[in-house]
């Protein structure tokens, strides 16, 4: 039963609702991660958190030191908001819905995947791989459905094509 019990904790993945880091391997293919422990030692340094500000200073040429009158957020450069949510916050929104679906859908392929040769399988772990299959299958449609909402959301609001990339 313990046996059992650790091979389900095992298949199953707990995925932290939160943070999703970013990095490019040398040969420059773009690969995210749920954790930073995921990340190869070598690109560490270099990951950084999906949706995270730059905080590297910009400069603004042609900018005045007094604030512009008339029109205060399309002159001192406000950003627009659809939702309570600007640009950036609706981007990180889509890429996280469609980072968790992908992860949800590779993970119920790798299970299907240890079914394809089940000679050398007990009959308990082939029951806790079909368990498995089972959970990984409401994990993928929750996904859908989630990136589905947020689909329907930015709809709602007008949130341009260009920030659902």
């Amino acid at each position: 039963m313990k046996r059992l019990l650790v091979l389900l904790l095992l298949l199953y993945p707990l995925t932290a609702a939160g943070e999703t880091y970013q990095w490019t391997d040398e040969r420059g293919t773009v690969n995210f991660a749920d954790d930073l422990g995921q990340v190869p030692k070598k690109f560490r340094k270099k990951a950084r958190r999906v949706g995270e500000e730059d905080a590297s200073p910009r400069v603004i040429e042609g900018g005045s030191a007094e604030p512009t009158k008339g029109k205060p957020e399309e002159a001192q450069g406000a950003k627009k908001s659809y939702g309570g949510k600007d640009e950036a916050a609706w981007r990180r929104e889509f890429l996280q819905a469609e980072f968790n679906l992908k992860n949800a859908e590779s993970e119920l392929a790798t299970l299907k995947g240890r079914l394809v040769d089940t000679s050398r399988m007990t009959r308990s772990e082939y029951l806790t791989i079909q368990n498995s299959i089972k959970v990984a299958e409401d994990r993928v449609k929750a996904q859908q459905k989630r990136l589905d909402q947020v689909r329907e959301s930015a709809d709602r609001f007008g949130v341009p094509p260009e920030f659902r990339k």
